[in-house]
């Protein structure tokens, strides 16, 4: 990887993007790329600027569900999932307008400063399946909407029809 910072930096924009998502999507077990780098050492620097400069296009603001189901038979399904496009833009602005929504309405964020995520749990996700994961969350705008057929039939099954206390979308 570090004889090739370019494609380093396309892979921890990779893993960035994921793992803004999901936090849990590292590529390489229980650390993830960034973690693996120092940013004192000459050789890491190079993968880090190759990196900052990845992150140099336009973002989105995500709205993104998860489902853990279980089957009637009491065992766990495969995670149904929801990824939506809210609004498009730089991740200054957009961590700023979802802070400025969060805080409002009483809702913690998690922001990178160093690198621009920001990231507002609505549900967190918990120990004990069935359960809801909600949130939202600014990452490089390589993401498509994407949703698992029978999603909110299933959605709205789980929770009742609860609606989402953060008006972004």
């Amino acid at each position: 990887m570090r004889a090739h910072p370019d494609i380093a930096g396309e892979v921890l924009r990779l893993e960035y993007t994921a793992m803004s998502l999901n936090p849990n999507a590292k590529l390489y077990g229980k650390r993830s790329l960034l973690e693996l780098l120092d940013p004192d050492r000459p050789e890491d620097r190079a993968c880090l600027e190759a990196f900052e400069r990845e992150l140099d296009m336009p973002w989105a603001l995500y709205h993104v569900r998860r489902l853990f189901l279980l089957s009637e038979t009491g065992k766990r399904r495969p995670v149904m999932r929801s990824t939506e496009r809210v609004d498009l833009g730089r991740p200054h602005q957009l961590a700023q307008r979802l802070i400025s929504v969060s805080e409002r309405h009483g809702i913690d964020v998690e922001h990178d400063q160093r690198y621009g995520r920001a990231r507002a749990w609505l549900r967190p996700r918990r120990e004990n399946w069935p359960m809801a994961e909600e949130l939202f969350v600014t990452a490089p705008a390589r993401v498509i909407d994407k949703q698992d057929t029978a999603f909110e039939r299933e959605w709205h099954a789980l929770l009742s029809g609860t609606p989402t206390p953060l008006p972004l979308n």
